[in-house]
């Protein structure tokens, strides 16, 4: 189940201007105007040591007209001012999802912090990034922090049986991977031992007779990389193609719900669909009719839905041989799909030659 926040941006980003990194600073900074946290974050993340702070605001996308030896005026992401005792304090966060730094971006930010301390604010600036993206920003008196994501999740871990806030923040920042394991276990250490005989085994079930059935019924398939591409972004390591009008037909192993990795057949329809009604109708008709077969509706009207059949791959293990027991769930399960393509065949579908 995903979280409040996804299925709210899911029914924004349809939007031009799909703003990523501004949604998740308005997510977050709630949480930056709690004394206590903010106390503590920047404790942990500035070595600074405050006693009971005050007046404590939090503003997201504040404009900065620009100085006049800048291009542009600046509009940091998040804008926190605070007070303790007499002393103001003022720090600005930039946040970075996969982007990098605009022009002289970092710069800007230090020159009217600098001019915040003339009026007497002590100053802090935070560049918090997903990727690795090292920066040097010279200043005699603002202080300059780099941080990722994953520190930030493993810090608010610690506020998550707190609050319901807390915790859809922190759901919310696993539904876009923020969360990504900084550790290896024994069984990754391991799997990368392996990695080449189990690629080369994945190859097996799915080229050859899988490949063969497949192209026979639904045509060609997208090239042999992007097998590494759903693989790095779905968890999954699947061969499929575009069936043309947001229709999508793939088989192959999921690794993302189960215990065990799933062998799974499936077709999955983006919301953009010209015949999504019609397709719904027929997946629940379809599943209805069909052993095993599960339809899985759209949680909204931008949400994507599908139709497949998985097994665990431990349903396999007990064959002689496993890669030709695969071959033959993958060659039987797309022979009932392709019924369900010849009774749709009113819809566009790619030609097969």
């Amino acid at each position: 189940m995903v979280s409040s926040y996804s299925k709210i941006y899911n029914l924004l980003r349809q939007s031009e201007s799909n703003p990523y990194e501004d949604y998740l600073t308005e997510i977050i900074a709630p949480i930056f105007e709690q004394p206590n946290l903010l106390t503590d974050f920047l404790k942990r993340f500035a070595n600074v040591n405050l006693s009971e702070i005050s007046r404590v605001k939090a503003y997201t996308q504040k404009t900065y007209s620009k100085l006049h030896t800048h291009d542009t005026d600046s509009r940091p992401d998040l804008v926190i001012t605070f007070n303790e005792g007499e002393t103001s304090h003022i720090v600005f966060i930039e946040n970075k999802l996969g982007s990098g730094e605009g022009h002289h971006q970092l710069k800007r930010y230090r020159e009217h912090l600098e001019q915040s301390e003339e009026e007497g604010f002590t100053t802090y600036l935070f560049y918090i990034t997903q990727y690795f993206d090292p920066k040097h920003v010279a200043s005699t008196s603002t202080k300059f922090f780099q941080l990722q994501w994953f520190q930030l999740y493993i810090w608010l871990q610690e506020y998550n049986k707190q609050d319901l806030y807390y915790k859809q923040v922190l759901k919310y920042m696993e539904d876009i991977e923020l969360n990504k394991s900084r550790t290896f276990l024994p069984q990754d250490v391991y799997a990368i031992q392996n990695l080449g005989r189990t690629i080369s085994m994945l190859d097996q079930c799915l080229n050859e007779r899988t490949t063969h059935t497949f192209t026979n019924l639904f045509g060609k398939l997208k090239p042999w990389g992007n097998r590494a591409i759903e693989l790095r972004e779905y968890n999954r390591y699947v061969i499929q193609n575009d069936q043309s009008d947001w229709k999508y037909i793939g088989c192959g192993f999921s690794f993302e719900q189960a215990d065990y990795p799933e062998v799974s057949v499936y077709i999955e329809v983006h919301p953009n669909s010209k015949h999504k009604s019609i397709l719904m109708d027929a997946f629940k008709q379809f599943a209805a009719t069909h052993e095993e077969w599960i339809y899985e509706a759209p949680e909204d009207r931008n949400d994507e839905f599908m139709l497949y059949v998985c097994q665990s791959l431990t349903h396999f293990l007990s064959a002689p041989d496993h890669i030709d027991a695969i071959e033959t769930f993958f060659i039987q399960r797309l022979e009932e799909l392709n019924e369900l393509k010849q009774s749709l065949s009113q819809l566009n579908w790619i030609v097969v030659e």
